[in-house]
Order: structure tokens, then C-alpha cells, then sequence
């Protein structure tokens, strides 16, 4: 790769929220399980099941979260893009003084590789000022022996990725052979030999670094960067050693470059390129007026005015029960906002109480003047977030993460409502996975072993996550007219009723050897033809899926959905016990101490301890 050199000047920057990014990963071979460990929490009074306990911090990721986006972005936002300036003459740039941007992957994660080949053309541009990192997120289960989410072809990808980068670090020369791998990211741990041609490396020095304890230290060392920035999902990017979580294209990576450094090619990026960048005057709406244009300009509106409503409790304590942060969101984006707070006990938040049904608190209820403004016109997308009832527009609670029962009848109305029995001295374990998600897979790989210890005392019902309308509908994603999709695809949702109908027809044994041995030998780009041979061979009835797929998928997917909907369910994993949210590490052992305490007397079972893996974490989800 040739860069041009050009000149850094270091300006003062105000330090980005840090919010974790959990990727989803669309195509790829089930995982095998390792995770880290985390502690059990009790289970707090009057909690709603179905909301993470631990969720305040991402309380608007669900509501706004294409506003938390702008506001990460707003001094990232897409530029004009490069242009050839002439550079500097070839000034040479001291290392001190270039932009510092670290990419932490996985290299075959669709989402890493996305990033990488939008920022090839950046380095390309300004490559002498920048000082690029390309790091690897994975797990060393035992010394020299590594775990990547998509398994072992991708540890051998990042390990000849890191000897590229040894051994061909001058001009970013590496980036070549990792943009020619990304073209068939199936295939890395087998296509660096003919990328290595292409792209005008030593296939042969590779080898020796792939195959010996050079690249296993490589990998190391950067497995040990990735932990030290906590990167768990791929990509986590940083500029400057800010948190980048904005737009990632080429034309938006140059505009963050361009906030620390003084290039001529930064030279001519518009005034603004979406509305977000226009923030000058206080407390006015910004409008982007040509945005991306040389002759772009910001004028300014005054805000609709929108009163609203926080229903909350004064026993509502805890995290979740902290109104701050969507408050604050709400005003920075609905400038017209303006909050009044009722209690849930006084006579007024009764009477909302009572007219607008609400069963947990904090509740978040907006007039209809909502409806005017520009926010709720200009993106759309946060009108999902949001229930018309009556005359006000009321946050829906799983955006939020409301746990807190406005009443014992409230708690215990739902509770019917989900199936749960208290005080039977026999605890269920609900858990709801992507048969083709690697973190739902983590998960029915660690329930596995609790249920050899405590089946017939405790009821396990694996159940699936299904979306209305996912990806616009249609048979890529959908049955039943779009009403029943699942997020990998049709060959997943096909296998969610595969093996929905082993576990009601055969048996939660058999559920659990079927869809543990579909983890291992079949994706879900093949499913639909794979799973056969794979229930042939565990002595399953063929005929009996065949004739349950047929007759049965609309009723046994339609009810996962209902369920999943009430228990506010919007990912793979998602674990409840009893009702209540689990967010433990995804261990045997964690899952097993987390029922046990369900149980009014556990049962001597409970004494065991469990082995098993605890390498991966708990925050990723699909």
C-alpha cells in the first residue's frame, strides 16, 4: 500500500462515551463454548422478568439508539472524502505526532472485515499519519492453545494476519493481503497462500511464522491488547484513544482522523454533513442545509414544545430505577422537552396508573405534540420505540429496562401470564437462542450439563427468538406471511422448528443431543440439508421432524414469539429463571448456581460443582 506523507497538528478533543458495541454475526459455523465467569446476583424484589438487572447503562440502546449514534458521531460524520491535494512534499511525520486508530477483530467476523476494507482506502490517503493497530480479540484456553468466536480456521486467519503485519508493516503493505483474505473470510486460514502472491509476499516466511511459537506469541500479545482495551465484540475501534462508535465508511473514518490532525485533505470537509453537526446554537433545532457539499451550511429552527411524564416510585432503587440518563437523551433530542415528575403512590399517578395500564415504573409517558417534532419526522426509526395509548405516546418498557412493579398484583398478573409457578419447589429455566447465534449456542452448551444434573426436578425449556418483518420480510427471513423471522436467515428459522419439534416430540434429552450435535456439524448456510445425516445418526425419527416441520412450525414458532414478546425478549441469548433475568457468565456451573437458588429446598444435587469452560464473556449477544 502507498500513503502519502503529510503534516499532524495535535488539537484538543472532548473524550467520547465509551458504550460497549455487541455485534451479531450473520453467517458462521456455530462456536464451541468458552466464557468467563462472572457471579450470580440475587434476584431483587418487585424486579420485572424479562429486563437485565445490569441494563442501565444501556437503557437507550433499544429506545434511541439511532440518536446515541448522532451523538457519538457528531464530530465524526461523513466528509466530502479525499481528494488529491498534493500532500506535503513527503514530509516525514513523527510517530508522536500521528493519529493513533486500533482496530480490534475477529477475521472472520462480516463486521471487522467491513471495517478494515472501509478504512484500506483512509490509510491509503493518510496513511503517514496515522499510527494503525490491528488486533485480535481471542481466548488462550491453555498455553499456546487459542479460541476465536468463529473457531479454529479463524485463529489461524488472525495468527498469519499478525505475521503479515510483523513482516510487512512498511506503507500498511499487510492491509493488501488482509483486503485480498477478506474477499473469501471463509476461507482464511487456507487463502493466505495465494493472497501472499497477490499480494507480493513471502508465502514461505508466513508459513514458518503461522505454523511455529512465533505467530502463537504474536497472537498472544495481541489477544493481550484486545483484553486491555476490554474489545469483546468486533470491531471495537478506537481514534486517539476516544471510543469510536460512529458511521464506518472511508468518508466518516477520515472526518473522526480529521478532528486530531490539521491535513490538506482535511482541509476542504463541509461545514457539516448531517444534521448532527450543527450544534452552534443552543437549545435550536440544527438543519444541515446541502449536507456533504462544499457548499453545505447549518441554519437554525426554534424545538416543538413536548411536555412529559416520569412515573416513578420512591421504593424503586437501584440502577434501573435511575431516570437520568433517558431523561437526558430525551432533552438533548427533543429540545422542546420538558419533564415533570409524579410519584406512582399520589392520586394523579394512580389515575395514570389506571388509564394507561402501567404494570412497571420508571414509565415515560410523552404528549402528542411528540408526534411534531422534527426528531420524531426525521427518523423514523425511533417511532418503533415508542405505543400510542390514548393521547400520549409511552416508551415501551423494554426500551427502557423498567423492572419495578407498581403493585404485588401487577407482579404476580404477569407472572400467570408467563407460566410461572412459585413455591412448587421446582424451578424452570427458560432460555431463548438463534439455533445459528455462537453466544445462544455458548448458552445451550452450558445448560447442557445442568440439565444431566437436575432433570426431573427442574423444568428446562429452550425456546427461540423470533422478530415480525426481520430484514423487510420475504422468504430470505420469514414465514407465515413475515410474521415469524428469525436473524440468520430462513435455513435458521427452519432448524428453530427442527429442533423445537425433537424437544416436544421426543424429548428435552434428545433436544439437547440434536441441537448440541447440530452446533458442531452443520451452519446455517447448509441446515436444511445437513440436519438429516445428523438425525439419522442420533437414532431420531426423521419422518416425525419432517411431518412436525410441515404441520407444526407456525404454531410451535408463533408461541415462542408470544412468550418471547411478554418477557420483552429481543436477542440470543436470553435467559430467565423463574421469570427473572439471568445475566450470569455462561457457565455450567454459574447457570447451576443461579437455579439452585430457585429451588425452596434444593435438592443434594445442588452440592456438585461443575466443570466447564469460562473463558468467553457474558456481553455478547445476538
Amino acid at each position: 500500500m502507498k500513503t502519502s506523507r503529510k503534516p499532524k497538528h495535535k488539537e484538543e478533543h472532548e473524550h467520547m462515551e465509551h458504550k460497549e458495541h455487541k455485534e451479531e454475526h450473520k453467517e458462521h459455523k456455530k462456536p464451541q463454548k468458552k466464557i468467563v465467569e462472572k457471579k450470580v446476583e440475587p434476584r431483587p424484589e418487585q424486579k420485572l422478568p424479562g429486563t437485565s438487572y445490569y441494563w442501565v447503562s444501556g437503557i437507550i440502546i433499544v429506545v434511541l439508539l439511532a440518536l446515541i449514534i448522532i451523538l457519538l458521531v457528531r464530530d465524526a460524520g461523513p466528509p466530502t472524502g479525499p481528494g488529491d491535494t498534493g500532500g506535503t512534499g513527503g514530509q516525514e511525520i513523527p510517530d508522536e505526532d500521528k493519529v493513533k486508530v486500533e482496530f480490534y477483530v475477529m477475521s472472520q467476523c462480516p463486521y471487522g472485515t467491513q471495517v478494515e476494507d472501509a478504512f484500506y482506502p483512509v490509510l491509503e490517503k493518510m496513511g503517514e499519519a496515522v499510527d494503525f493497530h490491528l488486533d485480535y480479540i481471542v481466548t488462550e484456553t491453555s498455553p499456546g492453545t487459542f479460541q476465536s468466536l468463529h473457531g479454529e480456521k479463524e485463529v489461524k486467519g488472525n495468527i498469519v494476519q499478525l505475521c503479515a503485519m510483523k513482516y510487512y508493516s512498511e506503507d500498511y503493505k499487510y492491509m493488501d493481503f488482509i483486503i485480498c483474505q477478506n474477499k473469501d473470510a471463509a476461507n482464511v486460514d487456507t487463502n493466505w497462500v495465494k493472497c501472499a502472491a497477490d499480494s507480493g509476499l513471502d508465502a514461505v516466511k508466513l508459513r514458518t511464522c503461522l505454523e511455529g511459537e512465533e505467530g502463537k506469541q504474536l497472537l498472544r500479545e495481541s489477544m493481550q491488547k484486545a483484553q486491555a482495551r476490554d474489545a469483546t465484540g468486533s470491531p471495537t475501534m478506537y481514534i486517539d484513544d476516544v471510543p469510536y462508535q460512529g458511521q464506518r465508511d472511508a468518508l466518516s473514518f477520515q472526518r473522526a482522523i480529521c478532528q486530531f490532525t490539521e491535513l490538506e485533505e482535511c482541509a476542504d470537509i463541509p461545514e457539516c454533513a448531517s444534521d448532527a453537526d450543527c450544534t452552534e446554537e443552543q437549545g435550536m433545532i440544527g438543519v444541515c442545509n446541502n449536507p456533504n457539499q462544499a457548499n453545505a451550511f447549518c441554519t437554525y429552527e426554534e424545538p416543538v414544545e413536548v411536555d412529559f411524564i416520569v412515573l416513578t416510585a420512591d421504593d424503586c432503587t437501584g440502577d434501573a430505577c435511575d431516570t437520568t440518563r433517558v431523561v437526558q437523551i430525551t432533552q438533548q433530542y427533543f429540545l422542546g422537552a420538558k419533564k415533570k415528575e409524579v410519584d406512582v403512590d399520589s392520586a394523579e399517578g394512580k389515575q395514570l396508573v389506571e388509564k394507561y395500564n402501567i404494570e412497571v415504573v420508571p414509565a415515560y409517558l410523552f404528549d402528542a405534540s411528540l408526534a411534531d417534532t422534527r426528531t420524531w419526522k426525521t427518523m423514523t426509526s425511533i417511532q418503533s420505540s415508542f405505543e400510542k395509548i390514548d393521547d400520549k405516546y409511552k416508551l415501551l418498557d423494554k426500551a427502557t429496562g423498567a423492572t419495578h412493579f407498581v403493585s404485588e398484583e401487577a407482579r404476580q398478573k404477569f407472572y400467570d401470564a408467563i407460566g410461572v409457578v412459585l413455591g412448587d419447589n421446582k424451578p424452570q429455566i427458560d432460555f431463548f437462542v438463534m439455533s445459528y447465534c455462537p453466544y445462544g449456542n455458548q448458552a445451550e452448551e452450558g445448560i447442557e450439563p445442568v440439565y444431566q444434573l437436575l432433570k426431573g426436578k427442574a423444568d428446562f425449556n429452550p425456546k427461540y427468538v423470533i422478530y415480525s418483518n426481520y430484514g423487510g420480510g420475504g422468504p430470505n427471513y420469514c414465514i407465515d406471511n413475515d410474521n415469524l423471522c428469525s436473524m440468520h436467515g430462513i435455513q435458521e428459522l427452519n432448524q428453530n422448528v427442527r429442533e423445537a419439534c425433537v424437544g416436544k416430540h421426543m424429548g428435552m434429552d434428545e433436544w439437547f443431543e440434536f441441537a448440541l450435535a447440530m452446533n458442531d456439524k452443520c451452519t446455517s448456510q447448509n441446515a436444511d440439508t445437513c440436519w438429516e445425516p445428523v438425525a439419522e445418526d442420533l437414532g431420531l425419527d426423521v419422518e416425525t421432524i419432517k411431518k412436525c416441520e410441515e404441520e407444526e412450525a407456525v404454531a410451535l414458532m408463533s408461541a415462542d414469539k408470544e412468550l418471547g414478546d411478554k418477557l420483552k425478549v429481543s436477542g440470543s441469548p436470553t435467559v430467565f429463571i423463574d421469570g427473572e433475568s439471568y445475566s450470569g457468565a455462561r457457565t455450567p456451573e454459574a447457570y447451576k448456581q443461579a437455579l439452585c437458588a430457585a429451588f425452596d429446598e434444593p435438592p443434594e444435587e445442588c452440592d456438585a460443582v461443575l466443570g466447564g469452560d469460562t473463558q468467553a464473556g457474558t456481553q455478547g449477544q445476538c
